[in-house]
């Protein structure tokens, strides 16, 4: 299991010897190398579809502090991938050796350590959209030594129901804080709305849910009878005046090496 450091991921690229060693055997340009995302069905899917267009990914799981599960099952889920990338591609892409990224007092700062400030300011709280967020503020450092572009399997239709991270807005924003620092985030499957072709990308019949990481804090913005709580306004304006300012502030402040990730996220307070 090989961890990046996020911190060190600013100034240098560190990547497993075996990923290295893959990379000279083909010679792999470092620049045609995209992120992945990898996490469960939906990334699997995405990554699969992404391959129409880019030939070698870099498949980078991401812990939040929040999430459990075996960690087996990554590799396992790297398995089927792979194997569904060489039926569907021939030995035309690679999806190289999974690497794994986890940064908790970054996660803190953005979800944990300001909830009640931030409930007061907005009238509104889930920790799914600033988690999304940390998950791109993550790859980005790594993602601009490589090809620059990040894979994401977020959907805005699931099945008639949608996720509160996942809403056309809040993609936007995504997609903007990457963009600030010219890097691509690629949705493929974005407006896929049936589950049932995901299973068709996949390959595998793959029940939601399962075959990755749970998180202690599913269904938070969701009522008794699982119905999302949403308001519009105050989604925008928790997105317009924290979520995107600190991600970019926090990525700006990092390249000069400031990793004070309280101290910038108390100035959006």
């Amino acid at each position: 299991m090989y961890y990046i450091d996020f911190k060190t991921s600013f100034n240098k690229l560190e990547l497993s010897e075996e990923t290295f060693k893959i990379i000279e055997e083909f010679g792999i340009n470092l620049k045609d190398i995209a992120i992945g995302e990898f996490s469960g069905k939906d990334s699997a899917a995405a990554i699969i579809e992404a391959f129409k267009e880019v030939d070698v990914i870099l498949p980078v799981v991401a812990f939040t502090g929040t999430d459990y599960g075996d960690k087996n099952i990554f590799y396992k889920n790297w398995e089927l991938i792979n194997k569904r990338v060489k039926n569907l591609y021939n030995d035309d892409k690679i999806l190289l050796p999974l690497h794994y990224m986890f940064e908790p007092k970054l996660w803190n700062a953005l979800n944990g350590r300001f909830v009640s400030l931030i409930i007061k300011k907005f009238g509104f709280y889930t920790p799914c959209i600033g988690c999304h967020a940390y998950l791109r503020i993550l790859r980005i450092p790594l993602s601009k030594q490589l090809g620059r572009i990040i894979i994401g399997g977020e959907r805005v239709y699931h099945n008639g129901d949608f996720k509160i991270d996942q809403i056309e807005m809040v993609l936007k924003v995504y997609e903007k804080i990457c963009k600030d620092f010219n890097v691509e985030l690629k949705l493929p499957i974005k407006y896929v709305k049936e589950n049932k072709k995901i299973k068709e990308i996949i390959g595998v019949d793959w029940e939601q849910g399962k075959r990755q990481f749970s998180c202690v804090f599913s269904g938070n913005y969701r009522d008794k009878e699982g119905k999302v709580i949403f308001e519009e306004e105050k989604v925008r304006k928790f997105l317009d005046e924290f979520i995107y300012p600190v991600s970019v502030e926090i990525i700006k402040r990092c390249y000069k090496g400031d990793f004070r990730y309280i101290e910038i996220v108390k100035e959006f307070i």
